[in-house]
């Protein structure tokens, strides 16, 4: 059985906004109840100025994948800007804040392997 989903079609899939995150919409796009049991993929908009501050997933690695905007993404204390078209590997463990810069909103795919169990994956980090 296949599951496709579009991403530039999210209407009909439920929004929500992770923890200590702002300006932030996500939607799941692949997990368990559709198919996919041993990773997650999620489409992330976040407007200008919003953010996901400093946290990790001890038991998740992330892949970000930006599709639009631009990002200004700290990764274990190294600032990296991310464009259209990159891709960043945030290992288990591994603090990262992410925040949209520029006059566009940033839209990434974010695929997380295992797949998140509960909302307690997000471990904020003191800056």
């Amino acid at each position: 059985m296949a599951t496709i989903v579009n991403v530039n079609h999210l209407d009909g899939i439920a929004s929500f906004e992770p923890p200590n995150h702002s300006g932030t919409v996500d939607h799941k796009l692949l997990h368990a109840d559709n198919g996919a049991a041993n990773l997650a993929i999620w489409h992330g908009q976040v407007e200008p100025g919003g953010e996901a501050e400093s946290h990790q997933h001890p038991g998740m690695e992330q892949v970000f994948f930006v599709l639009h905007g631009q990002a200004r993404f700290t990764l274990d204390g190294q600032v990296h800007h991310l464009g259209q078209g990159d891709l960043i590997l945030v290992p288990r463990g591994i603090t990262h804040h992410i925040k949209a810069i520029g006059d566009n909103s940033l839209k990434v795919l974010i695929i997380m392997a295992p797949p998140p169990l509960s909302r307690d994956q997000w471990e904020p980090v003191a800056q």
